[in-house]
């Protein structure tokens, strides 16, 4: 998604709410200015600020760039992934079933370029992640505590604490993650 279908989508969505961009500013701490010039396209967000944004809204990441689906579907061919990600950011999240009701799990392929980071801002919201490096360097921080995992290390936490993650490598990093519930 585009920096204007992401700006189009979330402004979308707040009218829809009847939230005003003040509101919307005081609800996440986010100035009017970013939120107005986000809405118009002009500017890149990260991961965590835009969930800040969509948490307000009451909508999960998932939801906002997912493809509703009415039949229960069993396999997912690599097109058919939905990417929830941000242009510009150099991550990739790529969701299996997204947009699929009554499921208790998120599962994501992830995908950071050298030196990709989640943003500045610590993740930090509801639920339980899983995940395993597949390839490349992940440099995990979780609290104020850096860990680094290598090819077949994984991971395990509450996603209640802070968190962020970036490839310290030099090539392409890849991990799969499964959340719940499926606020991410």
């Amino acid at each position: 998604m585009d920096n204007k279908q992401l700006g189009r989508q979330l402004r979308e969505l707040r009218r829809r709410g009847k939230w005003s961009l003040r509101a919307l500013s005081r609800s996440t701490g986010i100035a009017v200015s970013f939120l107005s010039t986000l809405e118009q396209g002009k500017n890149n967000v990260s991961v965590a600020k835009l969930k800040t944004i969509l948490d307000s809204l009451g909508v999960g990441l998932s939801e906002f760039f997912g493809k509703s689906s009415q039949l229960p579907q069993v396999v997912y061919r690599k097109e058919e992934l939905t990417e929830i990600g941000v242009r510009g950011t150099g991550i990739s999240y790529r969701e299996v079933a997204a947009g699929r009701h009554g499921r208790a799990l998120q599962l994501t392929v992830e995908r950071y370029k050298p030196g990709a980071q989640t943003g500045p801002e610590m993740l930090q919201y509801d639920a339980e992640e899983v995940g395993v490096v597949l390839e490349g360097r992940l440099e995990l921080t979780v609290d104020s505590k850096v860990h680094l995992l290598g090819r077949g290390d994984a991971y395990y936490f509450d996603n209640n604490r802070p968190h962020r993650f970036r490839n310290v490598g030099r090539g392409m990093l890849m991990t799969v993650s499964v959340n719940t519930p499926t606020r991410f």
